[in-house]
C-alpha cells in the first residue's frame, strides 16, 4: 500500500473477474491480496487500542500544549509582519513566500485546530476556544482568523460533514466524486492537467469559500425546520446554481456571499493593508505592494492545495458505500485507511506542512492539539502494524501526483467491499449518501 503511482499488480485480472476483486467494486466478494487484512481484523480490539491512546493523550494535554500553540502563533505572525514590512520594496519571492505562509498557517494550524476544540480543555484563558474563536462578529473574525471563508461555514462543512462522513458520498471533500466532470470529460490529457494546475492556485475562491457557505446555509435551513433543498450532496466543484439563483436551487443571493464571505478579507488584504504604503510612499510602492499581495494569494492557494487536497485522495486510499457510527471501530478504521500522512517530526517541517502531515492522527481525534499529534504518530503507526492495517506516510509531492491522477481520471480510489464491513458499526445498513 502507498508505494508508487501505478495500479497494484492484483488489478491485472481477466475481464470476468474484475468486479469480484475488492478495490474495484463495493459489491466485491473476493479480497485482493493487498486487502487480505480485512478478513482477519479484530475490529473491537482495534477500537479499544485506538481509544486507549486517545484517552491517554487527552489526559496529558495542558500548559505545554498551549505554549506550543503560542509559539506557532508567533511564527505565523512573524511571517505576516515581515511580509507586510517588505512588500513595498519590489516584487520579490521572500515577501510573497512569507505572506503566503502566514496566511496558510493561520488557517491550517491555528484556525483549524482551535475550531476543532484542540485547546478547549487546556487553555484556561479561553482565548483559543472553539465556541468563540472567529465567530459571532466581524470583529472576532478579523482578530482571530480572517480568510476568504466564513469561520462558521468552515465549522459546518469541515468539522461536521467531512470528519464524520470521510470517504462517503456525503463527504463534501471527496475529490474523486467532486472531480467526476473532469475525470469523465472527453478532452486531451494535457488540458486536464492544465485545469488541475489552474484549480490549485485558485481553489479557495471557487471551491472552499462558496461550498462551505452553501453547507452553512443548508444547515441553517435544517435547524430552522425548513425543507431541505436538493443538490446539497451534488459534486461540490462546479455547482454554482445555488449562488447565482438558478431555478429552485437557490440558497442565498450572490450579494450576501460577496459581502459576508469574500468582502471582509478582500477589504482587509487589498484595501486596508496596502493603504499605509500608498499614503507614506506613493503609488509606485503601493502598486508593488498590491502585486506582492496578489501573488502571495496565488502561492497560499497552491500551498494549501498541496497539503490539504492530498490528504484523502490516491489509488491506495478507500471510499465507502455505507455510513458508520461515530467513534466505532469502523469509524476509526476509516480515518486510517482513507487518510495519508506526510513527512513529519520537527516543528519546522510540521509548520511548513500546516501540521496537516498528521492527518491520520488528526482524524482519529480531531479535538487534540498539534503537540499531541506529534506524540501520537509513531504510536498509531506501530498500532496499525500490529493489526495489519495499512498506514500511509509519504512525501507530500508524491501524494500530489497521486491526487492529480485521481482528479484527471487515470487513477481511482479503492472501494471498500460491503461484504467486509463490520455490521455492528453500520448505521441501519443505509447508503452513505443518505446521511
Amino acid at each position: 500500500m502507498g508505494k508508487g503511482g501505478e495500479a497494484p499488480p492484483s488489478f491485472i485480472v481477466s475481464d470476468e473477474n474484475k468486479e469480484l476483486l475488492s478495490g474495484k467494486s463495493y459489491a466485491a466478494t473476493k479480497l485482493a491480496p493487498e486487502d487480505a487484512w480485512m478478513a482477519t481484523l479484530d475490529h473491537e480490539k482495534f477500537r479499544e487500542d485506538v481509544h486507549a491512546i486517545g484517552k491517554a493523550l487527552g489526559a496529558e494535554q495542558g500548559p505545554k500544549d498551549v505554549a506550543h500553540l503560542t509559539k506557532i502563533v508567533w511564527w505565523s505572525r512573524l511571517c505576516q509582519y515581515v511580509g507586510f514590512a517588505t512588500m513595498w520594496t519590489c516584487v520579490n519571492p521572500i515577501s510573497i513566500f512569507l505572506l503566503s505562509v502566514g496566511t496558510l498557517t493561520r488557517w491550517t494550524i491555528i484556525g483549524h485546530h482551535v475550531c476543532h476544540g484542540g485547546f478547549d480543555k487546556c487553555d484556561k484563558s479561553k482565548r483559543y476556544n472553539r465556541f468563540t474563536f472567529g465567530v459571532g462578529s466581524l470583529w472576532r473574525r478579523s482578530v482571530d482568523w480572517l480568510d476568504w471563508m466564513l469561520v462558521e461555514a468552515w465549522n459546518v462543512e469541515h468539522n461536521q460533514l467531512h470528519h464524520y462522513h470521510l470517504g462517503e458520498i456525503a463527504d463534501p471533500d471527496l475529490v474523486e466524486f467532486n472531480m467526476d466532470y473532469l475525470r469523465t470529460l472527453d478532452a486531451p490529457m494535457a488540458l486536464k492537467y492544465a485545469a488541475v494546475a489552474f484549480m490549485s492556485v485558485t481553489w479557495k475562491w471557487w471551491y472552499y469559500a462558496p461550498n462551505t457557505f452553501k453547507q452553512l446555509k443548508a444547515n441553517e435551513r435544517r435547524r430552522a425546520g425548513l425543507p431541505p433543498l436538493e443538490g446539497v450532496e451534488a459534486p461540490q466543484t462546479f455547482d454554482f446554481g445555488w449562488l447565482v439563483g438558478k431555478g429552485d436551487n437557490t440558497y442565498v443571493n450572490g450579494f450576501e456571499f460577496l459581502s459576508r464571505v469574500l468582502g471582509p478579507y478582500f477589504v482587509q488584504r487589498f484595501v486596508l493593508m496596502p493603504l499605509p504604503v500608498l499614503l507614506a510612499l506613493g503609488f509606485p510602492a503601493y502598486r508593488t505592494a498590491c502585486a506582492n499581495l496578489f501573488l502571495a494569494e496565488l502561492m497560499t492557494n497552491f500551498h494549501s492545495f498541496v497539503v490539504i487536497a492530498t490528504n484523502h485522495a490516491g489509488f491506495d486510499l478507500y471510499r465507502f458505500d455505507k455510513h458508520c457510527k461515530p467513534r466505532s471501530s469502523t469509524f476509526y478504521l476509516r480515518q486510517v485507511i482513507s487518510s495519508a500522512n506526510f513527512d513529519c517530526g520537527t516543528d519546522l517541517i510540521d509548520f511548513m506542512h500546516g501540521f496537516l502531515n498528521y492527518q491520520v492522527e488528526h482524524h482519529l481525534w480531531p479535538d487534540l492539539s498539534m503537540k499531541s499529534y506529534q506524540k501520537a504518530q509513531p504510536m498509531i503507526q506501530a498500532l496499525c502494524k500490529k493489526h495489519n492495517v495499512p498506514y500511509i506516510k509519504e512525501n507530500v509531492f508524491k501524494r500530489l501526483w497521486l491526487l492529480t491522477k485521481v482528479m484527471v481520471g487515470t487513477d481511482s480510489m479503492r472501494k471498500y467491499p460491503n461484504k467486509y464491513e463490520y455490521a455492528p458499526d453500520i448505521v441501519a445498513d443505509e447508503p452513505a449518501a443518505a446521511h
